[in-house]
């Protein structure tokens, strides 16, 4: 019996040819993973990218300098690196997409830091806002002693000094619009840390809180009054809190009103999503339907940016007016044009420290202190050594 025999056919092609064939798929594959390699950097030189550019809620890294010497040249790579990452060619484009591809198609949000809700409405999750939301790690005992004593402390200084101290907290967006909330986030305990702070207040000191909850809760029902893309209050919201804040100064300083609603216009504008969507990198997918307020007679002071960090200084020399100084965040950027005209002198400084010198600088009679909600998460309540006053 013969057995039979197979030829492969590759003994059929040229000597070689196969062999060939691969080193030329091989060359190719490796130019096209240069290529791609290159690219990024190739459009940083030469200004490839003309696609719209992200506008993000934070400042991106800047070109580190080539110093020659041994320790600026270490550190190189390192700044160099963070550099590359905000500014590679193509980067806001290549964003743009996967966050298309995750919304369109997966039905997700590309960026942890934002929580999709209802009916449009996104959500801060950074800044340990989810954990607050759900109640999952409340105040000690211990840590509502130590706030009750930072805050007296405070107080207690102030007025000797004959300045009286409000700690206003803006409430979350959603400690407000709960409702709107995804239905998987349950909360596990029926009290929040401002809950626990305002009770034990209550009952252990006469320290000024403003809680602006009521406030913003009992109004919702006549308007919409934060943002649905943004974390923060709209104008209509802003107002009343600051409405609040005027009306829980003390009888004993004179001349500090706020301003009435006839002063403004209701006004509305369709615009793309504001600082959530900055944040997934696809503002212009949302839109949103802005209630601002527009004043009918300027103000003294223009208004300010959301995240503008600098100081604002208002100098109202020879008023009646008090003066004061403010301690804040960006919830008060948009309160800073009116609380200027409720106020004569006075010092606007974004920062969550309670701090001596702008106090001895303005001489106020009112100072406010405003947090918002979730950094009572994240905060550790202390204060600077405060000086006792000049004998007389």
């Amino acid at each position: 019996m013969v057995a039979a025999t197979y030829t492969p056919l590759s003994h059929s092609l040229p000597p070689g040819a196969s062999s060939a064939g691969h080193r030329r798929r091989d060359t190719i594959r490796v130019l096209l993973f240069l290529l791609a390699l290159a690219t990024p950097l190739g459009s940083m030189i030469l200004h490839l990218d003309r696609g719209p550019k992200l506008s993000e809620n934070r400042h991106l890294a800047e070109r580190p300098r080539l110093v020659l010497r041994p320790r600026e040249l270490a550190s190189f790579p390192g700044t160099f690196r963070y550099y590359f990452a905000d500014h590679f060619g193509f980067r806001d484009t290549l964003i743009r997409l996967h966050g298309l591809l995750c919304l369109r198609l997966l039905g997700v949000l590309p960026n942890p830091d934002v929580t999709r809700g209802k009916e449009g409405w996104l959500f801060l999750a950074n800044e340990r806002s989810t954990d607050y939301y759900r109640h999952t790690e409340l105040f000690t005992p211990a840590e509502l002693e130590r706030w009750r004593q930072v805050l007296e402390a405070r107080r207690n200084w102030l007025a000797a000094r004959g300045a009286a101290y409000l700690f206003v907290v803006a409430p979350n967006k959603e400690t407000i619009y709960g409702e709107m909330m995804p239905e998987l986030l349950t909360q596990v305990a029926p009290e929040s840390r401002l809950d626990q702070l305002v009770t034990y207040l209550r009952g252990h000191s006469d320290v000024r809180l403003v809680d602006l909850r009521g406030v913003l809760t009992a109004a919702k029902g006549e308007e919409r009054l934060y943002h649905k893309t943004d974390t923060h209050w709209n104008d209509r919201g802003a107002f009343r809190a600051y409405r609040a804040i005027m009306a829980a100064v003390p009888a004993s300083v004179s001349g500090a009103t706020a301003l009435p609603w006839d002063r403004f216009e209701r006004t509305e504008r369709d615009t793309e999503g504001m600082d959530l969507t900055r944040q997934i990198g696809i503002r212009d997918v949302f839109r949103e339907r802005r209630l601002d307020l527009t004043p009918t007679r300027p103000l003294g002071l223009a208004a300010v940016e959301q995240d503008d960090v600098r100081p604002v200084a208002v100098s109202a020399r020879g008023t009646d007016l008090p003066a004061v100084v403010v301690f804040r965040d960006s919830f008060f950027s948009s309160l800073l044009p009116w609380l200027a005209e409720s106020f004569g002198t006075g010092l606007y400084l974004w920062q969550d420290e309670f701090a001596v010198e702008p106090i001895d600088r303005i001489h106020p009679q009112v100072v406010i202190q405003e947090i918002v909600e979730r950094k009572l998460m994240q905060l550790e309540p202390s204060n600077p050594p405060l000086p006792p006053l000049p004998p007389l």
